[in-house]
């Protein structure tokens, strides 16, 4: 789902925010590395490649975001599309809060009631040839962590957040810390990585913040999150930035 570099502009707070309007949130930004031309936003399935439209952007990076008040229903629509593509013995399903919010490695048993989670899915901006090379689309604090996030965190982590927006079929609270032993990737060389995760979720769209608040390096020069939190945002913030990331 990397950083931290601030830039604070006037006009950022109009650019960066969620507006209501007709019964659907918008979410409306600009990309501030971009140097494609218009794209589209797209997502696909993994099973059929069919694609889902989410929005569009111009080629001075301007985007548009639709996020549908009833979105779980096309979720679960999208999802027996899916499944009809899937192979045997594989079923589509949603998450859990309980598993989206689990600790790392931690076996979760299913719980009767247990509220459904789905989400924006990893959004691809595709050129005016319907080919994917525009870049994946990432909301950060700075590119060096949208960079961490495309590598799969291959590629050293530092302080700062990224969010990720999450749509629930009723409310929900987490609250729960995470301690892992971790190694470094240099032989036996390990430390404890934290992660603390405080939610108040609501139904409908939540904005997830995910912060890397401190960062361990090991003896070779890798630098790993030590400690992150977990946390729901009421808007998105003023220090936001958004990138599309080729390579």
């Amino acid at each position: 789902m990397k950083i931290k570099h601030t830039f604070f502009c006037s006009f950022l707070f109009m650019l960066f925010q969620i507006q209501l309007a007709n019964a659907q949130q918008e979410i409306r930004g600009k990309i501030f590395n971009y140097t494609s031309g218009p794209s589209q936003i797209e997502s696909f399935d993994r099973f059929s490649a069919i694609s889902q439209t989410w929005g569009e952007v111009n080629e001075e990076g301007d985007f548009s975001i639709i996020l549908e008040d009833n979105f779980l229903e096309k979720a679960r629509e999208m999802a027996k599309e899916a499944q009809g593509n899937a192979p045997k013995g594989f079923t589509v399903s949603f998450n859990t809060v309980s598993e989206s919010f689990a600790c790392p490695f931690e076996e979760v048993e299913p719980k009767v009631g247990d509220i459904v989670v789905t989400g924006l899915p990893e959004l691809t901006l595709m050129d005016e040839m319907g080919n994917p090379t525009n870049g994946i689309l990432y909301a950060a604090s700075s590119l060096d962590i949208a960079r961490w996030l495309f590598t799969y965190r291959d590629v050293n982590a530092n302080p700062g957040y990224y969010l990720e927006f999450y749509y629930l079929e009723g409310p929900a609270t987490v609250k729960r810390e995470c301690l892992m032993e971790t190694y470094s990737g240099v032989g036996e060389e390990v430390f404890e990585e934290s992660t603390n995760i405080d939610l108040e979720l609501q139904a409908g769209w939540n904005i997830i913040r995910y912060g890397i608040d401190e960062v361990f390096t090991s003896s070779n020069g890798k630098v790993l999150p030590l400690k992150l939190t977990v946390t729901r945002l009421e808007k998105l913030p003023e220090d936001l930035l958004w990138f599309a990331v080729i390579e």
